[in-house]
């Protein structure tokens, strides 16, 4: 089945756009003054290393119309398992959506452009993303043929390629060590396999497009 079905047509109002600006950076202010909270605990060394590495708010790209998350990275760096809580609202799409999504991303190379700025021009990815909702169900109702469809709406998995430019911005006013900007291509597996099925489906139905920032503790 073609993405087309998959996919909402936008209605973002300009009033609605500046109240989103609005909570983006909100969020932008609570992200550091939170970890600087978590910083501030010193009961114990153990309970810090549970603590996560980043906080992230995404825009778009697949997982949500705006989506906070938390994550941990491993090896220097060079891998990071982060998960996602994505809402879409209703002007957005037909109805208000709530879902959540893990994400392993591995970042193979990095290099310094200047004292306080670090590049990891190239980030690769994989997500599984699951909707709530009833109308978004992973097991096929029985009000369908057996194998009607071969997909689930609530449950599907994709894989994105991105870059992302590390600084030293807020980290010498808040306990965080920098904040991140990133960008970030990506689609899903059924869309992928509906280009691959149906060649006329445009590559811009099938490609999903974010950007975000990541402040590090």
């Amino acid at each position: 089945m073609s993405s087309k079905y998959q996919k909402a047509p936008m209605k973002l109002k300009p009033s609605d756009f500046k109240i989103l600006v609005v909570i983006f950076f909100l969020l932008l202010c609570v992200i550091p003054w939170t970890l600087g909270q978590t910083r501030q605990r010193t009961d114990s060394v153990k309970y810090k290393r549970f603590l996560p590495d980043y906080v992230k708010m995404q825009f778009a790209g697949g997982i949500g119309f705006l989506s906070p998350g938390v994550g941990y990275s491993f090896f220097k760096q060079r891998f990071e398992v982060s998960c996602f809580y994505g809402y879409v609202p209703e002007f957005v799409s037909a109805d208000d959506l709530h879902s959540v999504s893990l994400q392993l991303t591995a970042k193979f190379f990095r290099f310094n452009a200047g004292k306080n700025i670090e590049v990891v021009p190239l980030n690769i990815g994989w997500f599984i993303h699951h909707t709530f909702g009833h109308e978004y169900w992973i097991k096929l109702p029985s009000y369908y043929p057996d194998e009607y469809y071969w997909w689930s709406p609530g449950r599907n998995s994709g894989v994105f390629v991105g870059g992302e430019v590390k600084t030293r911005f807020l980290g010498n006013k808040t306990p965080a060590s920098g904040t991140a900007f990133y960008v970030r291509v990506g689609s899903r597996g059924l869309y992928i396999a509906s280009k691959f099925g149906n060649a006329s489906i445009p590559l811009s139905d099938i490609i999903e497009f974010g950007f975000g920032v990541s402040v590090y503790r």
